[in-house]
């Protein structure tokens, strides 16, 4: 089948008149998504080709989000980077074709009728570069283009799995919000040396991912961090949280 998206005019109103639209989204109304999207004008098609991802809908999300991220990347991998920064595509794909996912997804928000969430799962409400983190669909895309490893070619989505292992939703916003972490090569060398550290036994937490971020950007002001090797950027990042988990222990020791 072929990617459906939003044209602008849809976009807009759907943006401009959340306020008008909001129930039917808390009620789950078929009826109105299907009488809404059929209007002339509302829905594009692309010339993308696509086969449906096998969602899981376990309710465990530690289990069903990186299963999803692997789905969803799988069969969206030939998207460009360019086009998978679009809001229509998210936004019309939340809408129409993965509209089952989207309603699984923020089942509780939706039932709680949190407005807010709703708008940050559809919309890009908080930049672009956050709000692809923040979008229900589009972050597993992103997810698992910024961790997929085509030089494993027995397990690509090792450094997902681990990425994904927990806290999924907060990692994703916070971990690839920063500038650096645009770097494939960056983002690969810090999940390598976090990953290490993990089967060495160490309990790997949000500081950990927080100060690996903070000292390569402070790093970054000495040396051009783009020039870097993943392998270096790994032995960097590696080196840095040992001495963290060594301050740790003194503390406790005291």
């Amino acid at each position: 089948m072929k990617i459906k998206f939003l044209s602008e005019d849809a976009l807009q109103d759907l943006r401009a008149n959340f306020d008008s639209y909001k129930e039917y989204y808390f009620k789950q109304d078929e009826s109105w998504f299907q009488s809404y999207f059929n209007k002339d004008g509302a829905v594009l098609e692309s010339n993308i080709e696509f086969t449906q991802p096998k969602f899981s809908f376990n309710p465990d999300f530690s289990v069903s989000d990186c299963e999803n991220v692997k789905a969803m990347y799988d069969a969206l991998k030939h998207l460009t980077v360019s086009q998978a920064t679009q809001e229509r595509l998210w936004t019309g794909l939340a809408h129409m074709q993965m509209r089952d996912y989207f309603f699984f997804r923020l089942k509780d928000d939706l039932e709680k009728k949190n407005e807010k969430r709703l708008k940050s799962a559809l919309y890009y409400v908080n930049g672009t570069k956050r709000s692809l983190f923040v979008n229900v669909l589009a972050r597993l895309w992103w997810v698992g283009y910024m961790t997929y490893d085509e030089t494993n070619q027995e397990n690509p989505y090792w450094l997902t799995e681990f990425f994904c292992s927990a806290e999924f939703s907060g990692r994703s916003v916070y971990f690839f919000s920063s500038n650096f972490t645009g770097n494939r090569t960056i983002t690969k060398g810090i999940l390598r040396a976090l990953l290490t550290l993990s089967q060495e036994g160490h309990d790997i937490k949000r500081a950990h991912f927080v100060e690996a971020g903070r000292y390569l950007n402070i790093s970054g002001g000495a040396m051009i961090l783009d020039m870097l090797e993943e392998d270096e950027i790994k032995e960097m990042v590696e080196a840095r949280i040992r001495k963290v988990f060594q301050f740790e222990k003194q503390l406790i020791s005291q």
